[in-house]
């Protein structure tokens, strides 16, 4: 693929995911939207992130489609398409590559030289700010998309910083509490004094999210994985960081409903083969008769952990699929083989699957994840019940959402034992506590906001129209 980024007809967007794969598929999706909108796009990747795209998106199918596109009526002799381009990160070859701050700090070097000055606007990860300064160089408006849900996006926003966050008193904490809308009663100051005490606080990880949350004000817009019916209250205070919002969510679903207005493969489809042997072992089950259990690739279990969490599986009794990689555990330690008996009489587990893929089907009745943001949102719009098991600060503030203002799952919280779970699983199982009408009751929200005369339809005709006008 040859380095030239100009184009012979705009509007043209450039499109940059953080490289990390987490934010890489929502961002793709992000840019097929464009695309079906009549935008010309250019996805741009690093070497290692073009590796990660390969390796875990069909991309050949869901390129494919796009040159059949129908032309669209104000270019008649052009049909839009996604082109992806790849650039150095600046690390040595054999840079291992495995570290998103470095990897991310790599980038500002390489990247000022590699813009074309013929876009009309960049859309990107608001994790890299320095995109921001290439941007102006250019004169080009910037689009941050997150990764983050609103409601962590807004009680990370108002945490203390790390040296005051240490010596903080708890009449600090409980003041947070008292002068931020919409955390009574979600938030208890012991929450928010765990997670300002906590050493992933102070850790270089949240010194970049920090730095991104106060330079959103620098953005054109806001790009969200959420829709109104769900993040209402929150987005209204999100306004005070970035005026702009784009709440075009659920992403994956409104990218589902206009391949169908095209009639082309709904990019369900696209993931099959990734869940053959799960998929068929589901379809001998009964309806909404399985736990999905799926920690996400990047979060890392200790052993204990994995070992309470598989004995509060067995003993629950219920039937489970569990994605469990390898390179997700830390430590390996010895199963008693009831566990094992009862994992083969009731569970299956697979080293890899696609969440949207498994949520849709019928015999799931739960899920059970971390807590990270594209997993939440895409249990909602299929309506399963989830559990919370957070590992990290912004999936703390996800469950209690969950659980607290939604209603529609259970949060483990700090209490990662074996008895915990089992309780959770069965709770959510049997769909206790109004559950299952209240998971229902979002998931058809979320599936309206993304049709015609919906939320997240409306907010992304405007981000489509907003870039045309970028262009002229």
């Amino acid at each position: 693929m040859d380095d030239d980024l100009t184009i012979s007809l705009p509007p043209h967007v450039l499109v940059f995911p953080s490289p990390v794969q987490c934010p890489i598929n929502t961002m793709f999706d992000i840019a097929e939207l464009l695309c079906l909108s009549g935008l010309d796009v250019t996805f741009l990747l690093t070497p290692y992130t073009k590796s990660l795209l390969f390796q875990h998106v069909y991309i050949e199918s869901r390129l494919n489609p796009y040159p059949l596109i129908r032309q669209i009526e104000s270019h008649s002799n052009h049909l839009p398409s996604i082109r992806l381009h790849t650039i150095s990160n600046g690390l040595p070859i054999d840079h291992p590559q495995s570290n998103a701050t470095q990897l991310l700090d790599s980038l500002w070097r390489p990247l000022p030289n590699r813009f074309s000055k013929t876009l009309s606007c960049i859309i990107s990860d608001g994790y890299m700010t320095f995109v921001y300064d290439v941007a102006n160089e250019l004169q080009v408006p910037v689009i941050s998309a997150l990764s983050l849900s609103p409601c962590s996006l807004w009680v990370l926003s108002n945490l203390p910083n790390p040296t005051e966050a240490v010596e903080a008193s708890d009449s600090t904490i409980d003041s947070v509490i008292r002068r931020v809308p919409g955390l009574n009663g979600i938030l208890t100051s012991g929450d928010l004094a765990s997670m300002c005490q906590s050493s992933e606080w102070t850790h270089c990880t949240m010194k970049h999210l920090r730095k991104q949350i106060r330079e959103l004000s620098r953005a054109h817009g806001l790009i969200l994985n959420t829709f109104k019916a769900l993040d209402g209250p929150i987005l209204s205070h999100i306004h005070s960081i970035c005026p702009n919002l784009y709440p075009i969510g659920p992403i994956h679903t409104h990218l589902a409903v206009r391949q169908e207005a095209e009639r082309l493969i709904p990019l369900l489809n696209y993931s099959r083969e990734e869940n053959k042997d799960c998929i068929t072992w589901l379809d001998l089950q009964q309806p909404k008769s399985v736990l999905y259990v799926n920690i996400e690739k990047h979060a890392q279990f200790e052993w204990d952990q994995t070992r309470e969490l598989w004995h509060g599986l067995v003993n629950s009794g219920n039937r489970f699929l569990w994605v469990r990689r390898a390179e997700s555990i830390l430590e390996e330690g010895r199963v008693p083989p009831k566990i094992l008996k009862g994992t083969k009489e009731r569970g299956c587990i697979v080293d890899s699957a696609s969440n949207v893929h498994v949520l849709a089907h019928k015999a799931i009745g739960g899920f059970l994840t971390c807590g990270q943001w594209e997993s939440i949102i895409q249990g909602i719009v299929e309506g399963v019940p989830t559990i919370c098991c957070p590992l990290s600060l912004d999936q703390q503030v996800n469950g209690r959402f969950v659980s607290k203002a939604w209603k529609i799952g259970l949060d483990v919280e700090w209490r990662w034992g074996r008895n915990i779970i089992e309780k959770m699983v069965r709770d959510v199982m049997e769909l206790k506590d109004g559950l299952i009408d209240n998971a229902n009751t979002m998931k058809y929200s979320g599936r309206k906001s993304v049709r015609k005369g919906g939320s997240s339809y409306a907010r992304l005709d405007q981000l489509i129209d907003d870039i045309r006008c970028m262009h002229h």
